[in-house]
């Protein structure tokens, strides 16, 4: 009897049995007759941190208008959150356009979490909508399995199986397998009968893989039936399984799969109205597949991709004798029409609710203004110093006395040389050399307020030592070449050969060195901040004292491979993995030779300044000595979420790829624009070197755009190219009309998209970024070429050694409203 009612503990409730097309399978669920059931459920975790879906099903006879919800951690914290409001340890209210909630439907809103060193918990969902009952309540599906229902030839197929009008795409497909198998009406013997073909996703160990249906319309979803592969090796059964539906602006968690092997596993969707579904899968020690997968569907007509309004009479009841205009169950258990009842009639028809729509809310497609960091980490070394009074230095020098033979002061400056002096060197090129280095040095520290080097802060000369003149600091010889930021006896010092002393336009070159004692006395971060923030402090110098803004020629890298990390040594390496922070994984060897040298010029990657730019350009103008005073790690953007916490460095580093994409850098967007202009489309390699590459890598021409294919209405990227920690894509959109939209499908944790275009006006617009589902963005500007760039990136900001440093970041992007198609790589949309 379906809708009968009954008491339980002196309270009324409504039990709602939904058979389940064919499968003998009933799920069963109580629901408050006066208030709604909420659900907590984990969607994914990754040892120290985790995903969930909070659900909010109104099962009342009444409209909803508005919710709230509460609940508590023991240890775990929430991360970052989409679909809801939430503030405080942990209250989630509605947003604008999911406050209301018809009867029968659901809302269901995300978040994302550590756990703070405990186990992930499943915390009660409270609230004035939440029955003390009801509250993180979980549908049940028990398996009702008879001796004739154990073989999938005793399964009934579903009625109006429409999988088969459907375009199937995956997250991941091994090449001799297919996607195709998935839906071309096979009915298998077993869970190893590959006699039609068979979808696999080997080797994909404990990691979450999906397959997804996008029809052209939406459809009224009555069930579906999923019979795993499992060929007893490598492809296993899940051992979790959920299927989840668009709700026009977010994937929307439909209920989990059964588990069962060499048998179709029923899941009802009572009504579910949309026209695109995806069953996600994984196996904790083996991969998974699918033989076939079946969807009961009939026309619903419209644009509208939300849970439709479903009610049920309680006068309405199940009977052999009732025609399949009602819902018929014969002995056998087969259902002969849709599973769906309104309150008034029983049409096989479901009620779709007139508040059902597929475009997101107004707001969420107007342009997008990043807000400000709190705190702006502003940091002003001249709060730690005062001036130093150079009359008073006194000489350091570091080296025995018998092997000095003469030193020279000037200013803040000692040059000390050895018995072995390059002839070449006069005494008017040391005194050049100490007066371009004061100049640059009293302005760095007079004007730009950084502070002095360990020497000077104790009452010394810095010291320049000349390399192979014979002095303790090496054992060269006068000819050879170089500079080097060095120490002795605990202090950073300058080392320079004859070259750079005898050759005026190493100034720049000299000054580098300089600017690294400094750095070195705060503590060394990173090896690639080393570089990348003296080369930013080098510019601001040039550009605070000239009004000139100039870059050097490799910091175009970062732009012309965007993929790669932020915090970076070496670049792109010859393997297809990243150098990291400190170099490592760089120059491995076998049999002597390189199997992961560096790749043509983005080899210089560490010396690229274009993060720096952007902190001191974008989140203060004393971001960068904040870091250096105050950064708590050797890795950057570790250090920035101690300052501004993880939330917001994760956007940060979104900012920090979407405004590379339309280059916007403030004064420095036009500097930026002559090194990557001088190396746009060049091919580039594996960097030759002595005993020569195991493997040359397959050629690459730069840009700053991500490849991709097109499958159905999906753009899956490269694999090339996907992005590594912190990396992103950057996907060129050839779009018409007023409005873009698409659906971002991540694979993995930790990443976002955000749409960005370069205005006809010069202007750079931007949408909002999300974490998954719609991104949107109004035309309110005529993009300039008719080009919206997506932008994808991976905000990861923990560097964990290797598992960091070789993992790439895959994802699916789903053309929605607005786009023909993706625009030419090698065009420069960006201008």
């Amino acid at each position: 009897m379906l809708g009968d009612n009954f008491t339980v503990g002196g309270r009324a409730k409504t039990c709602r049995l939904a058979v389940l097309l064919g499968a003998g399978l009933i799920a069963t669920t109580f629901g408050s007759s006066a208030s709604a059931a909420c659900s907590y459920t984990v969607t994914n975790n990754w040892g120290n941190g985790f995903t969930a879906a909070i659900r909010i099903t109104n099962d009342t006879s009444a409209v909803v208008n508005n919710w709230q919800v509460n609940w508590a951690y023991s240890k775990n914290s929430v991360t970052n959150s989409w679909n809801a409001l939430l503030t405080g340890n942990y209250t989630a209210s509605n947003i604008s356009w999911n406050g209301r909630i018809q009867p029968g439907q659901s809302v269901e809103f995300g978040i994302q979490g550590v756990t703070n060193g405990g186990a992930i918990e499943t915390p009660q969902i409270l609230g004035a909508l939440c029955s003390a009952n009801a509250a993180s309540s979980v549908s049940s599906i028990s398996p009702v399995v008879s001796s004739s229902s154990r073989s999938s030839s005793s399964v009934a197929p579903v009625a109006n199986n429409i999988a088969t009008l459907a375009t199937a795409t995956t997250s991941y497909v091994s090449p001799w397998e297919t996607i195709r198998a998935v839906n071309d009406n096979s009915n298998p013997a077993n869970s190893n009968d590959k006699s039609a073909g068979a979808y696999g996703n080997w080797n994909n160990p404990n990691s979450i893989q999906w397959v997804q249906y996008d029809w052209p319309q939406n459809y009224s979803l009555t069930n579906t039936q999923i019979y795993w592969f499992d060929d007893n090796g490598g492809v296993l059964t899940p051992t979790r399984a959920y299927v989840e539906y668009w709700n026009g602006s977010a994937w929307v968690n439909a209920g989990n799969v059964p588990l069962v092997k060499n048998a179709f596993n029923n899941l009802a969707l009572n009504g579910i109205v949309t026209s695109r579904v995806r069953v996600s899968m994984l196996n904790t020690t083996q991969s998974t597949g699918i033989l076939e997968w079946r969807v009961a569907g009939t026309a619903a007509g419209g644009i509208s991709s939300s849970r439709s309004s479903v009610a049920i009479s309680s006068s309405s009841v199940i009977s052999s004798s009732r025609s399949s205009s009602s819902i018929a169950v014969s002995s056998s258990s087969r259902i002969s029409s849709s599973v769906a009842l309104s309150s008034s009639s029983r049409s096989s028809t479901p009620v779709v609710s007139s508040s059902s729509s597929s475009s997101p809310n107004v707001a969420q497609c107007s342009a997008h203004t990043w807000p400000k960091y709190e705190p702006d980490l502003n940091y002003d070394f001249r709060t730690d110093f005062g001036q130093v009074d150079t009359s008073k230095f006194k000489v350091y020098n570091g080296c025995p006395a018998s092997t000095i033979a003469g030193v020279k002061t000037k200013g803040r400056f000692a040059f000390i040389w050895g018995k072995n002096r390059n002839p070449a060197i006069t005494d008017a090129d040391i005194d050049r050399v100490l007066t371009n280095l004061n100049e640059d040095a009293d302005y760095i520290h007079n004007v730009m307020g950084w502070p002095v080097d360990k020497l000077q802060q104790e009452g010394y000369f810095s010291n320049i030592y000349l390399y192979g003149s014979g002095l303790c600091t090496d054992s060269a010889a006068n000819t050879e070449k170089g500079g080097w930021q060095s120490g002795i006896n605990g202090y950073p010092m300058v080392l320079l050969s004859y070259y750079p002393v005898v050759t005026p336009s190493e100034r720049g070159g000299i000054t580098h060195e300089f600017i690294h004692t400094i750095m070195a006395t705060r503590g060394n971060k990173a090896a690639w901040f080393n570089e990348g923030g003296n080369t930013w402090l080098q510019m601001n110098l040039e550009a605070s004292r000239t009004g000139n803004y100039g870059v050097g020629f490799l910091d175009a890298t970062s732009f012309l491979a965007p993929h790669m990390p932020i915090e970076n040594y070496s670049g792109w390496l010859q393997d297809g993995t990243f150098g990291g922070p400190n170099a490592e994984g760089v120059n491995r060897t076998a049999n002597g030779q390189q199997i992961s040298t560096w790749r043509d010029y983005l080899g210089g990657n560490q010396y690229n300044s274009a993060f720096p730019h952007f902190l001191g350009v974008h989140v203060s103008k004393g971001a960068n000595a904040w870091l250096w005073a105050k950064g708590s790690h050797n890795h950057i953007l570790r250090s920035l979420a101690g300052g501004v916490g993880e939330e917001q460095t994760q956007r940060m580093i979104m900012e920090f790829r979407a405004r590379q994409a339309m280059m916007d850098f403030g004064p420095w967007s036009n500097a930026f624009k002559t090194p990557i202009n001088n190396n746009w489309g060049r091919t580039i390699g594996a960097e030759k070197i002595p005993g020569g590459i195991l493997q040359e890598p397959t050629p690459h021409r730069l840009t700053f755009y991500a490849a991709t294919t097109q499958q159905g209405t999906t753009l899956v990227p490269s694999t090339d190219t996907l992005p590594g920690w912190s990396g992103a894509n950057q996907i060129p959109l050839k779009v018409t009309g007023n409005k873009v939209r698409v659906n971002f499908q991540p694979i993995g944790q930790n990443m976002r998209v955000q749409l960005a275009y370069r205005a006809a006006d010069g202007t750079a617009v931007y949408s909002k970024p999300v974490t998954s589902g719609e991104a949107c963005l109004d035309l309110t500007k005529a993009p300039k070429n008719g080009v919206v760039v997506a932008v994808v990136s991976n905000v990861d900001y923990l560097y964990n050694g290797e598992e960091t440093r070789t993992r790439k970041h895959d994802y699916r992007l789903q053309i929605v409203e607005g786009v023909t198609g993706t625009a030419p790589l090698y065009d420069k949309h960006y201008q």
